[in-house]
């Protein structure tokens, strides 16, 4: 007895070992260092946007800051529909090259159809500028008119992401994040001081444009694109957006068409009140998901030759999400009121359901890049249906009789249905494979 306690606790404290040692390579490895940059810029960038709000907003005033705010949500909003699934396609080919001469190539190629998609989108925006003042009743289509050539600019901003991720270069990603919001700042606050001109809207959403434009070709430059073999290259992307990025895409449509639902159903049946506290709850909550997002770019490209994720990959995404969940939970009171004041303590409430929203958006992300990798693009697709219908039921149901608890719970049902998907077809995927 003595014997088979002693071998126990021999295996016991052997898994024990290989844990730790598991976990310090993790902590210690290239995908930490990646994961920590990528994490600290978004956090940056956060801190960035607080900043720049304050800029805009005291410059500007409640008016002309509207106009910029409508400006930013038809842009930021249309543009994503100006993907095709070619930019995921790119990440996926890169992701899956080893030669690094033609991985410049396919970048190479990639900036090319990016440009292309561009110049689709700045027509899009010009012909637009015709009608969109009758729809909205607003006075912003002289603004769409005279900025639609620099528009093109736009798509870039999701392709240079797919590109880093595909070939593993995070720290373009980390300095890509902060590059358009600093210089921004730099330009709005230079102008301040010099008292050079009179800073109106259009004069911000130029230093926005030209911030984001000096970010794309500084990055786009450093990745070393290739403009060779462009015909090939053009060939495989497109091959490779049949095969996967479209099915993708068509997902991305179901989730676009529910984006921001539970803000727009906030607002119509509750009041606008109401949607600040929700806005607010989902400032503090979504921390919680940005390092698992960076954590599982990080590790996209090697997800592309393995047959499974790494337990490891697994449990340190659990062990933050459940820390990260319960501190806000506990400590959620103290944070509102440290930095919002004791006006804002509506916003508590919100914080259990939203922490665990982000909790389970947490848990598929390495799920859902492992998928992404493996280029399941219908099954990313079916994916995102199941959870654009469940947002959508979900608002409908609960926000007129339960405001914004009612959006915060769609919140959970939505990411949680997600993560069941995840995990079924993550299954279905190893299982396939013999695992």
């Amino acid at each position: 007895m003595d014997a088979e306690r002693v071998e126990r606790s021999m295996e016991i404290r052997e898994q024990v070992n290989r844990a730790v040692t598991e976990f310090r390579g993790y902590f210690f490895s290239r995908t930490a260092r990646q994961t920590v940059t990528l994490y600290a810029s978004q956090i940056l960038l956060m801190a960035l946007g607080v900043v720049i709000n304050s800029l805009n907003t005291r410059i500007l005033g409640p008016k002309d800051y509207g106009i910029l705010a409508f400006f930013g949500i038809v842009t930021g909003f249309s543009v994503l529909f100006f993907r095709f699934g070619f930019f995921s396609s790119i990440g996926l080919l890169l992701a899956h090259e080893k030669d690094e001469n033609k991985e410049r190539e396919l970048i190479g190629a990639s900036i090319l159809v990016g440009l292309l998609i561009g110049i689709s989108y700045s027509l899009f925006i010009f012909i637009s500028s015709f009608f969109i003042d009758r729809i909205f009743r607003t006075n912003i289509n002289h603004i769409l008119r005279v900025f639609s050539p620099i528009l093109a600019i736009l798509p870039f901003q999701m392709l240079i992401p797919q590109i880093g991720r595909g070939t593993n270069k995070i720290y373009y990603l980390a300095w890509f994040n902060i590059i358009p919001k600093s210089l921004y700042v730099i330009g709005v606050i230079s102008l301040l001081l010099l008292k050079l001109t009179q800073i109106k809207v259009s004069t911000l959403i130029l230093i926005s444009l030209i911030s984001t434009f000096i970010g794309i070709i500084v990055i786009s430059y450093s990745f070393k694109p290739l403009f060779t073999n462009l015909k090939e290259n053009l060939r495989k992307i497109w091959q490779k957006n049949k095969e996967y990025g479209i099915h993708l895409y068509w997902g991305q449509i179901a989730d676009q068409s529910t984006y921001k639902l539970d803000g727009i159903f906030i607002s119509y049946f509750v009041n606008t009140t109401q949607l600040g506290f929700y806005s607010l709850a989902n400032t503090l909550t979504s921390p919680l998901v940005l390092l698992s997002q960076s954590l599982s770019t990080s590790l996209f490209k090697g997800f592309a030759n393995k047959h499974q994720i790494p337990k490891g990959v697994i449990q340190l995404n659990l062990l933050w999400l459940f820390v990260g969940a319960v501190g806000l939970v506990l400590f959620g009171r103290f944070i509102v009121i440290f930095l919002f004041t004791d006006r804002f303590l509506p916003v508590v409430p919100l914080i259990l359901p939203l922490a665990l929203a982000a909790f389970f958006q947490g848990m598929y992300q390495p799920y859902n890049m492992f998928l992404g990798a493996k280029g399941k693009g219908v099954w990313m697709r079916n994916m995102s249906l199941i959870m654009a219908t469940t947002n959508l039921i979900g608002n409908i149901a609960l926000i007129p009789t339960f405001g914004a608890y009612g959006a915060a719970v769609a919140s959970v049902l939505g990411n949680l249905s997600f993560y069941v998907s995840c995990i079924y077809y993550y299954n279905k995927l190893r299982f396939s494979d013999g695992l």
